[in-house]
């Protein structure tokens, strides 16, 4: 299946959906710090990220470490905040808001939803096809 949409089967293809989720808000994290840090020493705004966008980038950090892990609230909670950032910066008249980067940044995060809920379900059955109680770790 094609990079914006896999195709999740089992266990290890649900844990590989998530991967560039963890990649991207890596990328997004270490942007908005880097940016943050120059921002400070310079004493001014840059490109609309002041201090406070170090918040956000250790914020992003932290989303690719508990995507990582497969945490589906983290995952969830990686797509929210990202398109929270989206119409913040549309709301302030931040020119380039949106484009090819936003919209795969966006799949990218649907995909780690996806991945993370596929990968509990697999790794946690309800039942077993012959009606036994699943074993913990099985």
């Amino acid at each position: 299946m094609a990079w914006y949409w896999p195709k999740i089967e089992d266990e290890s293809s649900a844990e590989s959906a998530t991967k560039s989720a963890v990649g991207v808000s890596c990328f997004v994290g270490a942007v908005s710090s880097v940016v943050a840090i120059i921002s400070i020493a310079s004493r001014r705004p840059i490109f609309g990220f002041d201090g406070w966008s170090l918040v956000d980038g250790i914020l992003f950090f932290v989303i690719a470490w508990r995507i990582h892990r497969m945490s589906r609230i983290w995952a969830v909670l990686g797509l929210v905040i990202y398109l929270g950032e989206i119409v913040s910066n549309l709301a302030s008249g931040a020119h380039g808001s949106v484009g090819v980067l936003t919209i795969v940044f966006v799949l990218t995060y649907i995909s780690a939803i996806r991945g993370a809920f596929t990968f509990h379900k697999y790794r946690n059955p309800v039942a077993v096809a012959d009606g036994s109680p699943p074993t913990i770790g099985a």
